[in-house]
């Protein structure tokens, strides 16, 4: 199971930021899926990729802003979007799938982030 220190590091590689409560207590939720891991056979550290990618679906939904560029050596910026994660969404997704061909973590991926439409056409007679 990863570390608070390591899960914020790989979330902020992928440009979300989270305070550390929120990452602790995905970590916390996540850990239900320890025994399933195991009993898979999974090793170590495909275990840890499954938790991060797990953990970075979790950062993507929940997270409000995302980190689109940063500078430093003293003209320190940042700059943030705002928009959906979609993409970067199903990049995980399908990486976590790849890795937990057990299922796992089926009941812990969060819904996709966006907007969901729907079309309903009905036909009908006279009363």
């Amino acid at each position: 199971m990863p570390t608070l220190e390591q899960v914020q590091q790989y979330l902020q590689g992928i440009g979300v930021t989270l305070p550390d409560f929120i990452v602790q207590a995905m970590l916390d939720d996540a850990a239900v899926i320890q025994p399933c891991l195991d009993g898979a056979g999974y090793s170590a550290s495909t275990q840890l990729l499954i938790y991060m990618y797990l953990l970075a679906l979790g950062g993507i939904v929940s997270g409000d802003r995302y980190i689109s560029s940063q500078t430093a050596p003293s003209g320190a910026s940042q700059s943030f979007r705002y928009n959906s994660m979609v993409d970067k969404y199903r990049a995980t997704l399908s990486a976590l799938q790849a890795l937990d061909k057990s299922g796992c973590t089926d009941s812990l991926i969060p819904a996709e982030p966006g907007a969901k439409a729907g079309l309903w056409v009905s036909k009908g007679g006279g009363c």
